[in-house]
């Protein structure tokens, strides 16, 4: 049986910023059920222990070097949770803070300490707890230099502990790299052989992702397009010829969502379950979140719901530049989110103007969100661009339909509705390409067309209810392509 250590900085239920956690949360829970015996590391945040009290310390004082004359200790922590056993590394110097990136003015000053602190720990948290496994499954740049320590240890044969040991790098979102100062390597106690055009060095800098993608076995991407997109200079970031030197080692796995957690039928938030045999229900939904949001609401008008980071990336600006023809259309527009404040203050004055038939709702709710999921009957995603994403995945489940830009993920798992025939040979959402809000808005016309026509409409919810994008898929792919490693 294959041993796998999933290593992150965030996971649902213990700390999450972005679909990251979510993925890290569940995802190894499913590697147990294709038969891979699977363990998570991750940081060891203060609020964790307090909200949660099974979390029991099973080591403590473990020592590091970070540099020749830099030690720093941790305690070691475990919790199980949904079969899995979680390990969390207490270091209150790095982890007791807020935040788990930074503040509203920016990232912590010393993410580049923290994240390599967190790399080299989670090679001694194994040895100290002597868990050998087959498997390093590291996720984004924060872990990233885990591959670099392994490389280093297998290429100098001075620690037979991690002798065949294989490291995969899951990218996430290439646009965040961890980009620091030269001086990091001395601070970190890396190797100079290591900083040059075939390793950590970029531009003068050091770069955790690009450590990531040279030095782990395999690398693989949260979708087949966007593996696909990255190795152009528009989504590389800078990395596309490096991505290209490794073309052969990359593969995009589309991301699952937990339909424990994400299902109308069973979903305890929304105000009436419904599921494909009647979904009845969902027009309840709809109802309900009208009358929660506007006054003297016409139910027969479509809702039009967004549940999103309000950022370019996800193309709110489209939105905003679309939004005067929006509100000339006969429909409710509900959005849900927190970001850039430019964009919040933009909607912010639009609902004054439009308050009959827009809510802005800058926030975090699991209940509006799943209201939003449930009680529209449109949701957008209009991403500039977007390695999988997950509101798609759960709208479909719920019979939200989603009107998408054609780009990554998104591209992967909306099939596109431009006539009946789309209909019936399985099309569940709308898409546009070019990332323009003139396309954006005829697309969502598009959307309205067909929702005016009721035996259509209702054939393409039973497309949307009827995909599946659990995990067990996912993680199928995973435990293929960890076994290929082992197979020569």
């Amino acid at each position: 049986m294959l041993k796998v250590a999933m290593c992150s900085t965030e996971a649902v239920p213990f700390a999450k910023t972005g679909g990251l956690a979510d993925v890290v949360g569940a995802l190894p829970h499913y590697y147990k059920s294709v038969g891979m015996d699977t363990i998570v590391i991750m940081p060891g945040y203060n609020f964790i222990f307090s909200k949660y009290q099974n979390v029991e310390k099973i080591s403590e004082n473990v020592s590091i070097n970070i540099n020749k004359d830099y030690k720093e200790s941790f305690d070691i922590y475990r919790c199980r949770y949904n079969n899995v056993d979680f390990y969390f590394i207490k270091n209150d110097k790095f982890f007791n803070r807020e935040n788990l990136y930074g503040t509203s003015s920016g990232d912590y000053e010393d993410n580049n300490l923290r994240f390599g602190f967190l790399s080299k720990a989670i090679l001694e948290l194994l040895k100290k707890l002597d868990i050998k496994v087959d498997i390093i499954h590291l996720h984004d740049y924060h872990v990233a230099l885990t591959s670099l320590l392994i490389y280093d240890l297998q290429k100098k044969q001075v620690d037979d502990f991690f002798k065949n040991t294989k490291t995969v790098f899951t990218i996430h979102n290439l646009a965040y790299q961890g980009i620091y100062d030269k001086s990091t390597l001395d601070l970190l106690g890396i190797s100079k052989e290591y900083f040059n055009i075939n390793g950590l060095e970029f531009y003068g800098k050091v770069n955790f992702m690009k450590g990531g993608i040279i030095y782990s076995k395999k690398i693989t991407t949260v979708s087949p397009t966007y593996s696909k997109e990255i190795l152009t200079q528009e989504f590389g970031y800078g990395l596309e010829d490096v991505l290209k030197s490794r073309e052969n080692d990359l593969l995009g796995i589309i991301n699952g969502i937990d339909y424990n957690i994400w299902d109308p039928g069973k979903d305890k938030v929304i105000k009436q379950n419904y599921n494909i045999d009647d979904y009845s229900g969902k027009k309840v939904c709809k109802k309900y979140l009208l009358n929660c949001l506007f006054e003297n609401s016409d139910f027969t008008k479509p809702v039009l719901g967004m549940v999103s980071r309000l950022s370019e990336q996800k193309g709110i600006d489209l939105i905003v530049e679309a939004f005067d023809f929006l509100m000339n259309e006969d429909l409710y527009l509900v959005i849900l989110g927190t970001g850039d404040e430019r964009y919040i203050k933009i909607l912010e004055n639009l609902k004054k103007k439009y308050k009959e038939k827009f809510s802005i709702n800058i926030t975090f709710s699991d209940k509006l969100a799943r209201d939003i999921y449930s009680g529209s009957d449109i949701f957008l995603m209009p991403s500039k661009y977007e390695p999988c994403g997950l509101g798609q995945l759960i709208s479909l489940k719920y019979g939200t339909i989603p009107v998408v830009r054609n780009t990554g993920g998104l591209a992967d798992t909306v099939v596109d509705i431009n006539s009946p025939d789309d209909i019936r040979n399985g099309g569940q959402g709308f898409k546009f390409l070019n990332y323009k809000y003139e396309e954006l808005f005829e697309t969502i016309k598009r959307a309205i067309y067909y929702f005016n026509q009721k035996d259509l409409w209702d054939m393409i919810i039973k497309n949307a209810m009827s995909c599946d994008f659990s995990w067990d898929y996912s993680a199928r792919k995973y435990k293929e392509l960890f076994t290929s490693l082992f197979s020569n």
